[in-house]
């Protein structure tokens, strides 16, 4: 009954999955690395770098220990992602730089990676010229290695005056100050002494724009001064680099038009003691390794989770096929609630959620999709079905689908487990088993048991 029981898994899960049967076992455990780019296009995030950059907000990692997360979500329909970094003796971050601007993923320091440390990710920093005959000469400091760079022969320092203040970190310390060069005269703090010279002491500088916390108080430091260009107002996606109150780094993208106003409520609850304004708009993007960065679910009130991302942690309730040719979705299983666009006749659609109304049934087909509907105007099937596979290699149970994450416990082969749900990717898939355990798998390490 093999041909029956892969004719289930494809109506069931809508995956086409071609179990051919050949002698193959692993040698080692399967790590799926991918490295993942984000920009922003001017409308949405997208999965492409579309600019050169000077500077960078760079991880680094021995990989010994999971230091670093990466979450996503929408803020009022407006995308988002944040890498968290937890520093110690195997995980740092650091400000990377080069004269000539390169791509993000091209921006590493090459001595970092040399002494065994690899590149996990990171973000665009600090705001540069875009001017024919200075293009990519920073505005303001970019320190390294506890020292001031250089744009061919100047000084990458401070500069007061224009709204741009420098944050400053060393391990997991760091401080912001509103301090710099304006017209040959040092303001803002003694961080420098014309008898001493500089008494900045910190292995990382880089200036971004306003702050919206700084060193543990809620507050814009640089007096509401704007910079060249008031971000304020100016409604394009943004880059920020925080701090919370666990010592972690958040480096945070925002691919959108949020208001100042809305972003900071956004901040507040992430605990932060410091978060500054980086560069953003064309600029605003982030990288990551997954082999080097665990994936999590926002857990914040005010993040939604998108459809794509649901659907991969999610169990399938059942699927659903419209008769109308068109029916409202909604925001909440309120017929007075916001639509979010249409349900249609052409489509079928997972359905994760029942709730009774009055004269009808939500089905919640995504993230705050919602669809009411009679019996009559559709077509609801159980996700009922279940199928045993007998382990020809020995298989890797996980707690949810990301590699390389926690393995729970192993099937042995010729063990067999019960397949609730399945979910492709591409070179392998997922097997999803009753007790919600996640077994990577490819064609070759399971065979269908006959019924």
């Amino acid at each position: 009954m093999q041909k029956n029981a892969a004719s289930l898994l494809y109506r069931a899960a809508g995956f086409i999955l071609a179990l051919t049967m050949v002698t193959c076992r692993w040698a080692q455990p399967v790590v799926h690395a991918e490295e993942i780019q984000n920009s922003w296009d001017e409308t949405k995030r997208v999965h492409y770098l579309r600019r050169q950059v000077p500077t960078a907000l760079n991880i680094y990692t021995d990989g010994t220990e999971e230091n670093v997360t990466h979450e996503q979500g929408l803020i009022d329909e407006v995308q988002y992602d944040i890498l968290r970094v937890k520093p110690s003796e195997h995980t740092f971050l650091q400000v990377d730089y080069s004269e000539v601007p390169r791509y993000l993923n091209e921006l590493k320091d090459a001595g970092t990676i040399a002494q065994g440390y690899a590149y996990a990710g990171g973000v665009n920093a600090g705001y540069f010229s875009n001017t024919e005959f200075e293009y990519g000469r920073p505005v303001g400091a970019v320190r390294r290695h506890n020292a001031w760079t250089s744009w061919y022969g100047t000084e990458n320092t401070p500069a007061y005056g224009s709204g741009y203040a420098t944050a400053y970190f060393t391990g997991d310390d760091m401080w912001i100050r509103y301090h710099g060069w304006a017209w040959n005269d040092w303001q803002g703090d003694d961080g420098w002494r014309w008898w001493t010279g500089y008494t900045i002491n910190a292995e990382n500088g880089i200036s971004g724009s306003y702050t919206y916390f700084a060193n543990g108080v809620e507050t814009d430091i640089t007096g509401g001064t704007a910079g060249e260009i008031n971000y304020r107002s100016y409604g394009r996606a943004v880059t920020i680099f925080a701090q919370n109150d666990r010592k972690e780094y958040l480096l945070i993208t925002i691919y959108g038009s949020l208001p100042d106003s809305r972003i900071l409520e956004v901040l507040r609850e992430l605990h932060l003691t410091n978060a500054i304004r980086m560069d953003g708009g064309g600029s605003a993007q982030m990288v990551y390794e997954t082999e080097l960065v665990k994936e999590v679910r926002p857990e914040l009130r005010w993040s939604e989770v998108p459809d794509d991302i649901a659907a991969e942690t999610e169990r399938v309730r059942g699927f659903l096929e419209v008769h109308p040719y068109k029916m409202d979705i909604y925001a909440e299983p309120d017929l007075s609630a916001q639509t979010r666009g249409d349900a249609t006749h052409e489509e079928r659609y997972q359905v994760f959620e029942l709730r009774p109304g009055e004269n009808g049934i939500w089905y919640r087909i995504g993230t705050k999709r919602w669809l009411f509907a009679s019996p009559e105007e559709v077509t609801y099937k159980e996700n009922e079905w279940k199928v045993d596979v007998t382990a020809k290699t020995r298989l890797e149970v996980h707690a949810g689908p990301k590699l390389p994450s926690p393995i729970i416990r192993m099937v042995e082969p010729g063990d067999t487990v019960t397949v609730h749900s399945v979910y492709d990717r591409d070179s392998f898939f997922w097997i999803i088993t009753e007790a919600n355990e996640w077994i990577p798998v490819t064609h070759e390490d399971i065979e269908i048991k006959a019924s």
